[in-house]
């Protein structure tokens, strides 16, 4: 049975590289480049450095852990990915880089079961918890915030890239059965989208402070569309339209004029967004044991 999330972004990658993001295109117009530079935003935005204690919630072909290892020069990380193909695939990589340790520490299983932190963790307590550009993908993203304030060690940080509804958006016109279309169509359950008062209420019901969700569509809605467009162009050529196949090929020019469009018509915003735990004595919200 195949994979929805698979290796296809293989084929939008250099040589070597197996990014699988949004990207952020400010300063880039290459595709590895662009999904290099959002990572890096969130492990600014998360503070990572010598002492960080990093968990990777959906870690997809294993290029953003070696960016934490090289780049930030983090102390451990573990991580749970969903997908078989690239758990399997950030192994490897990681283990090829001189890091068989974090290699061993990767478990492919639903982020929103609460076996998979334990498998992960150990009863381990992580400074951070990340999800880069896939907490909109999760069965519900309320449980995995309540997982990762549970597991996250006091003042421990959550930070994550995310959607949310653009304030002009409204429930019921023919814009959002659109977007309910297209939601459906990559695996996006409809309840993981809110508006930003809705995201923040989510965050503070499950336990977590000093919120701040800094609004960065400028520099990644538009991007993906211009850079498949390019690809489209350049990649019969060098073989790499080929290697994408067809029905990648259409997956992504669908879901790159989609972006194009939300962004346009203020359907939707992408935000990167950091919580804390409390440092004090105030009990985690306990996860949900039927997910």
């Amino acid at each position: 049975m195949s994979e929805f999330h698979d290796l296809a972004e293989l084929a939008l990658n250099r040589e070597g590289q197996s990014w699988g993001n949004l990207g952020y295109w400010e300063a880039s117009s290459d595709y590895s480049d662009a999904c290099r530079a959002l990572a890096l935003k969130l492990g600014e935005q998360a503070g990572l450095d010598q002492q960080s204690n990093l968990f990777d919630a959906g870690f997809g072909c294993g290029d953003q852990l070696l960016l934490w290892f090289e780049h930030f020069r983090v102390v451990k990380l573990r991580g749970v990915n969903l997908s078989q193909s690239q758990t399997a695939y950030a192994k490897a990589k990681l283990a090829e880089a001189g890091f068989p340790e974090a290699a061993a520490g990767l478990v492919q299983a639903d982020i929103t079961e609460t076996a998979a932190w334990q498998a992960a963790l150990g009863g381990d307590s992580p400074s951070h918890v990340l999800a880069l550009d896939c907490a909109y993908h999760f069965d519900s993203r309320v449980n995995f915030f309540n997982l990762a304030q549970h597991h996250l060690a006091p003042a421990g940080r959550l930070v994550l890239t995310d959607f949310m509804l653009a304030d002009q958006h409204h429930r019921g016109s023919l814009a959002h059965w659109l977007l309910r279309w297209m939601l459906r169509s990559s695996h996006i359950a409809e309840a993981n989208i809110v508006h930003r008062d809705g995201y923040e209420q989510q965050l503070e019901a499950s336990g977590f402070s000093d919120i701040r969700i800094i609004d960065i569509s400028d520099h990644v809605m538009p991007g993906l569309a211009g850079a498949i467009r390019a690809f489209r162009q350049a990649g019969t050529s060098a073989g790499s339209a080929r290697k994408l196949g067809w029905s990648g090929l259409i997956k992504y020019r669908v879901t790159g004029r989609f972006l194009k469009w939300a962004y346009h018509r203020s359907i939707l915003r992408y935000c990167l967004i950091s919580a804390t735990k409390p440092a004090g004595p105030l009990e985690s919200i306990a996860p949900n044991p039927d997910y």
